[in-house]
């Protein structure tokens, strides 16, 4: 080895992604986990009435000036992890093009499976922006984690006999 050569020892995160089927078992768990805890967190008290149901609780706009940043930010940040969980257990199978597709389909149909019984749920108010939203955070996490996928690969691809295989 001459004086240049840097000796990379992997991550404990690369080593654990390296292998195709432990990332794709922590894919499912992410996966299942954010579908469980967003039903939990949205839904809870699971009191739902059939006769609170009306088209007319559905908050139609889109985007609305003057609504909380927060808000925003939290419905993004809620199905983020399900686009990633998706990543991780389609990485390598599909194109990215693919996945970033389905991580969409998955993000807007969880989110207007949630919308759709909190219209039964005296306490909570269904918004059409936040399908959008949590579309669009489900399409994010998906990206953030492909390009890292990515860079690992890569980086494994580019200098394989200067990181230590674990």
């Amino acid at each position: 080895m001459d004086a240049g050569t840097v000796l990379m020892h992997p991550s404990l995160v690369d080593t654990l992604l390296r292998d195709p089927v432990v990332r794709r078992r922590i894919g499912l768990g992410l996966f299942l986990f954010t579908l469980v805890t967003a039903l939990l967190v949205t839904l809870y008290p699971f009191c739902f009435h059939l006769g609170t149901a009306s088209l007319s609780r559905i908050d139609w706009r889109l985007y609305y000036p003057g609504h909380s940043d927060r808000d925003l930010v939290l419905n993004l940040l809620m199905l983020a992890p399900l686009g990633a969980g998706l990543v991780l257990v389609r990485f390598g199978r599909a194109s990215l093009s693919r996945v970033v597709l389905e991580a969409g389909a998955l993000g807007v149909g969880t989110a207007l499976v949630i919308e759709t019984l909190q219209i039964f749920e005296r306490t909570r108010f269904p918004q059409a922006a936040d399908v959008w939203r949590n579309g669009t955070g489900c399409i994010i996490g998906a990206i953030a984690v492909a390009l890292v996928l990515r860079m690992i690969e890569r980086r494994r691809r580019d200098h394989p006999s200067s990181i230590a295989r674990a």
